[in-house]
């Protein structure tokens, strides 16, 4: 997700923040299984799955959901067979190949013809990114790379030339899909062989939303010996989010390391976690907390850059 930069860059909570209190949380529990029993009793959608605590409905084995979302038979109307390389048929998700994720893999196949589509599957491990690159070979291919999560729904996507890369992070242990094509931004008939290359980049660091939030305790302004925090943008879309408990009346200083990537950076209190009250992108940014409670500041890239970051965080 990207948020628009605001207009300033040092700004208090007034107002923002309301009056809000800390709480502190209750003993772990165990979480029940959402799919236990199974709520999935609509139609052919009865597979349930669980993802991140939550159930999610997908069409049971032998059918693939379509644009509109229902659940249809497999048949080479929407599956097509044809000719092609040694892969076929595999131009839907029911029928990807399927790639090793532990380590770097490489596979050479081709568009061929118009309107080929290659799909493959990626068995994720919750919190891994991936990195997905195509490089066309002989022929006239502009590649496009798409990824979908195992419901079949749409995620990114990428169009490249001369190649075509595209970073993705798992959600949920569960599968994943790309789909490599003939990209639409080029209006030629183009086909014919390319080189895919998956590579697990590895665990992401910091959590993609509040719960997931990493917890940074500031340093007291002027310590001889500041916590240096690190972080990486691992992909265009990705999110670190960091949880800091501030108290009402206290200035608060982040300061990037200028020497690395300076991401932009998102501001949320814990009262609405939908809509940043304000945006940054500068080397420091002081918040003067008008009440107790948990603000939560998210990295993020606004201009699709990724690498390394490092920042301090200080309460005056």
């Amino acid at each position: 997700m990207h948020f628009p930069l605001s207009r300033f860059l040092f700004v208090p909570l007034a107002a923002v923040l309301g009056t809000g209190c800390l709480v502190t949380s209750g003993p772990d529990e165990t979480p029940d299984d959402p799919c236990d029993p199974n709520p999935c009793t609509q139609g052919d959608k009865t597979l349930c799955v669980n993802e991140a605590g939550n159930a999610r409905c997908l069409c049971k084995q032998g059918t693939i959901q379509r644009p509109n979302g229902t659940c249809e038979p497999i048949t080479t109307l929407n599956c097509p067979e044809h000719a092609g390389d040694s892969s076929e048929p595999d131009d839907c998700l029911t029928r990807a190949v399927t790639l090793a994720t532990d380590a770097t893999v490489q596979r050479q196949q081709t568009i061929e013809p118009v309107g080929d589509y290659d799909f493959f599957r990626v068995d994720g491990k919750l919190r891994t990114v991936y990195s997905v690159t195509v490089e066309p070979g002989a022929g006239t291919l502009m590649p496009r790379l798409d990824v979908f999560d195992q419901g079949g729904q749409w995620l990114t996507a990428k169009d490249g030339r001369p190649k075509a890369q595209v970073g993705f992070k798992a959600r949920a242990t569960a599968p994943y899909y790309v789909r490599v094509s003939h990209s639409p931004f080029d209006p030629s008939a183009g086909t014919g062989q390319y080189a895919l290359t998956l590579t697990p980049v590895g665990e992401d660091v910091h959590g993609d939303g509040p719960t997931e939030a990493t917890t940074i305790v500031p340093d007291v302004a002027g310590t001889s010996s500041p916590t240096n925090r690190d972080g990486r943008l691992e992909y265009e879309q990705d999110e670190d989010w960091f949880a800091i408990a501030v108290t009402k009346d206290v200035l608060y200083r982040i300061e990037f390391d200028t020497s690395r990537v300076v991401p932009a950076m998102a501001g949320f209190t814990k009262e609405d976690v939908k809509t940043p009250f304000y945006t940054w992108k500068n080397s420091f940014v002081e918040i003067r907390a008008e009440s107790t409670t948990t603000l939560y500041i998210v990295m993020y890239s606004d201009e699709g850059v990724t690498g390394n970051y490092g920042f301090r965080v200080f309460r005056f």
